[in-house]
C-alpha cells in the first residue's frame, strides 16, 4: 500500500504509550499526526491545521469524554464530517448504537496494524491525482 504524505490524522488516547505507538505507526504510513492525550489539547491545536482525513480515538477518555463525544467535538471544530474510528475493548450495545448514530467505525482491541490500516484506507477518500 502506498503512503499518504498529504494526509492528516487526529489521534486521541489517554495512555501515552498507546498514543506514541499510534503516532509512530501513522507516521510510517505517511500521515501527519496531531496526537494528544485529551480532547482539550486537540481542540487547542486544531485551529490553522488542515481538516483531518481521519480521527482515531480510544473510547474511554479522561475528563468525562468518550470517543463518541471526542469525535463529535473534533468534527464540530473542523466543520466537517471527518471519518472516525474508535478503538475499544467495550462491546456494549449502547456504544454500538451511539457509534452507528454518529457514523463512527468501532474496532475492538486488540487491533492488528494491518486491520487498522485497511479500515483507515476504506474510510479515507483516494488521493486525487
Amino acid at each position: 500500500m502506498s503512503t499518504h504524505p498529504d494526509r492528516f490524522a487526529v489521534v486521541i488516547d489517554d495512555e501515552s504509550i498507546i498514543l506514541a505507538g499510534m503516532e509512530i505507526m501513522l507516521d510510517t504510513w505517511g500521515y501527519q499526526v496531531l496526537a494528544a492525550e485529551d480532547v482539550d489539547t486537540v481542540l487547542e491545536r486544531l485551529p490553522g491545521a488542515p481538516v483531518p482525513d481521519v480521527i482515531l480515538s480510544d473510547y474511554r477518555l479522561r475528563d468525562g469524554w468518550s470517543g463518541i463525544t471526542a469525535v463529535r467535538a473534533v468534527r464540530e471544530a473542523c466543520g466537517a464530517a471527518v471519518p472516525a474510528i474508535i478503538l475499544t475493548g467495550d462491546t456494549g450495545t449502547e456504544l454500538i448504537a451511539a457509534a452507528k448514530a454518529e457514523q463512527v467505525t468501532i474496532l475492538h482491541k486488540p487491533v492488528q496494524p494491518v486491520d487498522l490500516r485497511r479500515h483507515i484506507d476504506a474510510l479515507v477518500a483516494p488521493v486525487k491525482g
